[in-house]
């Protein structure tokens, strides 16, 4: 997943990203808002903060993402004009790749539907699990 991630974005730009900075651009980009770093290291399921940092500031440092705020808890991530334009390329570049791949594929097609829907439940089963646990801890 990661080769196929990185090989869709260098179709697009000649700048050198990791797997991980590609989904830092994509999750910031995704929903139009802006995102904290706490924000950013639950959707990849990352702990490792510094390395997440460092990833952002690469980004930054490539024209496509802006840091706005201060201190730990007024910090968010945008995407500046160049990596809307960037993550949207990237997004429909993958689309139209992964179309075309299960496009003699309709059992496959229907399948992964299928798998979608199921990994959907399960994420809603996850939050209410944890937002339980939460609760009962008093966090």
């Amino acid at each position: 997943m990661t080769r196929w991630q990185a090989g869709s974005f260098e179709l697009l730009s000649t700048v050198s990203l990791a797997s991980a900075e590609i989904t830092l651009l994509q999750l910031i980009g995704k929903g139009g808002q802006s995102k904290t770093i706490k924000e950013l290291a639950r959707a990849t399921n990352r702990t490792d903060i510094p390395n997440i940092q460092y990833s952002l500031r690469k980004l930054a440092s490539a024209g496509l993402t802006r840091k706005q705020g201060a201190g730990r808890s007024g910090v968010t991530y945008s995407l500046t004009e160049e990596g809307c334009h960037v993550s949207e390329r990237l997004q429909d570049v993958r689309e139209r790749l992964l179309l075309q791949a299960l496009a003699g594929h309709p059992d496959l097609t229907r399948r992964l539907h299928s798998a979608a829907e199921t990994l959907e439940e399960l994420t809603e089963l996850f939050g209410v699990a944890v937002r339980q646990a939460e609760a009962r801890s008093g966090s």
